[in-house]
């Protein structure tokens, strides 16, 4: 009998101390600057497409003292924009995963491009209006699929694609008997006992901590295990190239302009020691110059074949190094200014 009261009371201790931990955390979240969104799981960004799986939720905020993210009502992460362009303005959407995307609105590469261009603007009757329609993990058939089915019905005048890294997601099931775009199913929203947890601050926030303290270097995109060693061959960009292709040609029968970037990264031929311990999968980083050397003369061929297409290599004109990135291939602020400078600047010539 004894025992049995003292489960009781280690069970209602237990029960009451999560409760109050779960109150005074909420309190936390509640007076202070932070969003608990910022270390949620699920926190709502993201909900299903008929066309690529998956897209931004429109008019989804996330307030968090470092960082700040704001959709706009057609789910991009940008201003509100008219769908019909006005006379005067000249519309450049950019596309790509999270190097697009970026961390904080007024932090991405997109916004300083619009910087940019509007303040050293030398058209009078001209208002540059540049879109950020990066997505983090859009592969090209994700933004393939995006241009054709939504970023073409904006008119846009110039597209900037920025991408490369993200296209080895589908890299494990390139040599199995499966369509590739297959693999790219819809986002589900749906109740989930992950979902479900979430909605917990106590649990959200130890996991948080756990990250933070005892997980390798966080990175957003999904890439094969290096637990073996990887060597490169021209089907990792098979799909690449033609989706690329695609695009382009899209953009030459449409009259619209297209830059074609290839990502900065760390991976080059000789890394500093703190360099290489921000890359994951050093081990295997002569496949990975292997396979931007190829992506880059697969853009180049591309930006040759068609008139409206330009190639334009950011690594020409910046020194990658860990002021500019906070990991392999993501920019720090300084990294999205430096190469909305650069681009600002090919654009111009």
């Amino acid at each position: 009998m004894i025992e049995k009261r003292k489960i009781k009371y280690l069970v209602f201790l237990s029960s009451f101390l999560l409760v109050a931990l779960e109150i005074l955390i909420r309190t936390y979240f509640f007076i202070s600057e932070n969003d608990i969104n910022a270390f949620r799981k699920y926190p709502g960004r993201y909900q299903g497409s008929h066309f690529t799986g998956y897209k931004l939720t429109e008019n989804w905020e996330l307030n968090h003292k470092t960082q700040v993210e704001k959709v706009n009502s057609l789910g991009f992460r940008s201003p509100e924009i008219a769908i019909e362009k006005k006379k005067e303005t000249y519309r450049i959407i950019c596309i790509g995963g999270s190097l697009v995307y970026g961390r904080s609105n007024q932090t991405t590469w997109p916004y300083y491009l619009n910087q940019f261009l509007n303040k050293e603007n030398k058209f009078s009757d001209i208002q540059f209006e540049v879109i950020n329609a990066g997505i983090p993990g859009y592969t090209s058939f994700h933004t393939l699929s995006q241009f054709a089915t939504k970023l073409i019905d904006l008119n846009p005048d110039l597209i900037i694609s920025y991408q490369l890294f993200t296209d080895l997601w589908y890299s494990n099931s390139l040599k199995k008997d499966v369509i590739i775009g297959d693999n790219i199913g819809y986002y589900n929203s749906g109740f989930t006992i992950g979902r479900m947890i979430d909605k917990s601050y106590f649990i959200v926030l130890s996991n948080a901590i756990l990250i933070k303290y005892f997980s390798k270097i966080p990175d957003d995109e999904i890439l094969p295990s290096s637990l073996e060693e990887k060597i490169f061959n021209d089907d990792f960009l098979i799909y690449y190239n033609r989706n690329i292709d695609i695009i382009a040609s899209l953009c030459q029968k449409f009259e619209i302009d297209l830059v074609l970037c290839p990502p900065i990264s760390l991976f080059k031929e000789n890394n500093t020691l703190e360099e290489e311990k921000m890359i994951l999968d050093i081990e295997n980083k002569k496949f990975y110059l292997d396979y931007i050397k190829a992506g880059k003369d697969i853009l180049k061929t591309i930006s040759e074949k068609y008139g409206r297409v330009r190639y334009f290599d950011p690594s020409t004109k910046i020194v990658s190094t860990l002021n500019l990135l906070s990991d392999r291939y993501h920019p720090n602020v300084e990294g999205n200014k430096r190469i909305a400078k650069e681009i600002h600047s090919f654009i111009e010539k």
